[in-house]
């Protein structure tokens, strides 16, 4: 039996590979098609905010007696952070101004800031300073479990 699951991993992650070298290139922020994109995509962060919302909710109405969590409840707080700093620049930018977005040699290299709006449609952006460290948390919290055992 053990040499059929092999024989069935290392074809599956032969396949993979192969694939990986004929794939298109993946960027970091992709467009949606029209507005109903959009709107699917930040009907999305709501339902992972309320998510993770509901988890805190649970974690702290079921008091662990044995268990400290504090890992995961950090790590559920930033992923809240996170959706609605994200949903918040997404819907800003439908209504951004294109000039201020600077472009040289067809690049874009710059954001003009001039409001607090545009700093915080800038902030936006950087959505990765709040979204790696809950997953830093995230595994640290995964590693306290298994330590438990």
């Amino acid at each position: 039996m053990d040499l059929m699951k092999n024989k069935i991993v290392s074809i599956f992650s032969a396949v993979a590979v192969l694939l990986s070298f004929v794939a298109d290139p993946a960027w970091a922020v992709q467009s949606h098609g029209g507005s109903e994109g959009l709107v699917a995509h930040q009907i999305g962060h709501l339902l992972f905010a309320g998510g993770m919302a509901f988890l805190i909710f649970r974690l702290y109405r079921i008091k662990f007696s044995n268990y400290d969590c504090v890992e995961f409840k950090i790590f559920l707080w930033l992923s809240i952070a996170w959706n609605l700093l994200t949903f918040s620049g997404h819907a800003q930018s439908e209504s951004i101004d294109k000039s201020k977005f600077i472009y040289q040699d067809g690049e874009l290299v710059a954001f003009s800031i001039e409001t607090f709006a545009d700093a915080w449609f800038y902030l936006s952006r950087l959505d990765h300073l709040l979204l790696v460290p809950s997953f830093i948390f995230l595994l640290l919290a995964l590693r306290k479990w298994g330590q438990q055992k």
